[in-house]
């Protein structure tokens, strides 16, 4: 499959592999619309990870769209551990996310 085959694509995420000369290399990962299966009731979630591995397009599948979503992301998660293993780098996403609630919350204990 390519990226053709992925459908609809309902998410992406942009990550940087920065490997031990940290040199900066982006991967991009793309997660299409569960869709049903069409031999049975099933359902499943074409996902692909570009810039690093095969890049061919997956499927997870699930008894339905919100399990095959699931099953895709924890697929992706594991793919990209064991790449990022294989590459002896380390992965970090496009931004940082803050999260100013817990230094709010972390104040107010005393």
């Amino acid at each position: 499959m390519d990226f053709d085959t992925l459908g609809e694509i309902i998410a992406t995420r942009r990550l940087y592999l920065i490997d031990e000369e940290n040199v900066r290399r982006t991967v991009s990962v793309l997660v299409g619309k569960p869709q049903p299966s069409g031999e049975s009731s099933t359902y499943f979630c074409p996902f692909q990870i570009i810039g690093i591995g095969s890049q061919n397009t997956h499927l997870a599948n699930g008894s339905d769209a919100i399990q095959a979503l699931q099953s895709a992301m924890i697929m992706i998660a594991a793919n990209l551990n064991d790449l990022n293993g294989e590459l002896g780098g380390r992965f970090e996403m496009e931004r940082r996310y803050e999260r100013p609630w817990i230094s709010v919350a972390r104040d107010r204990v005393t």
